[in-house]
């Protein structure tokens, strides 16, 4: 619907559209430095830029279940994975669960800027995985910062 609006909208019609849209909700525009892009509702990050709503870099999403100390160390193993590997470092990479509330090594995405890419992480990532335990709910989500 969105999209449709957008073609449909003539040069000058089209911020009106845009402006609707987003205090409807529909849209959230990027307050990134360099970036105004608009984005749908269903987007966490910019597409444009790959930042917050709020401007900021994607940053942690710890998991209430996850120990600080525990969770430092996973952001220190993937650091080191990348080190090891020779690849270029991600701003972030999110791991989802499994079916047993466990965090899944593989089929991860890791965030640069505004691309994504899907991977798989080796067993010493698992392992550091693993030390965070079992997550309480399927609605956590794990989301680790590197460009700390």
């Amino acid at each position: 619907m969105i999209e449709k609006a957008l073609r449909a909208a003539n040069e000058q019609q089209e911020e009106v559209v845009r402006e609707v849209f987003r205090a409807a909700g529909l849209l959230w525009q990027c307050k990134g430095p360099d970036c105004r892009f608009d984005n749908t509702a269903a987007q966490e990050l910019c597409e444009g830029c790959g930042r917050q709503r709020n401007g900021h870099r994607v940053g942690d999403e710890v998991p209430p279940s996850a120990h600080p100390d525990d969770f430092e160390l996973l952001r220190e193993a993937l650091k080191e994975y990348f080190a090891q590997v020779g690849t270029e470092l991600p701003d972030a990479v999110t791991f989802s669960l499994n079916s047993e509330k466990r965090w899944r090594r593989y089929d991860t995405t890791l965030h640069f800027g505004p691309r994504v890419e899907s991977h798989d992480f080796d067993r010493e990532v698992g392992m550091a995985l693993d030390d965070l335990g079992r997550a309480y709910d399927f609605g956590e989500r794990l989301r680790v910062a590197l460009y700390r």
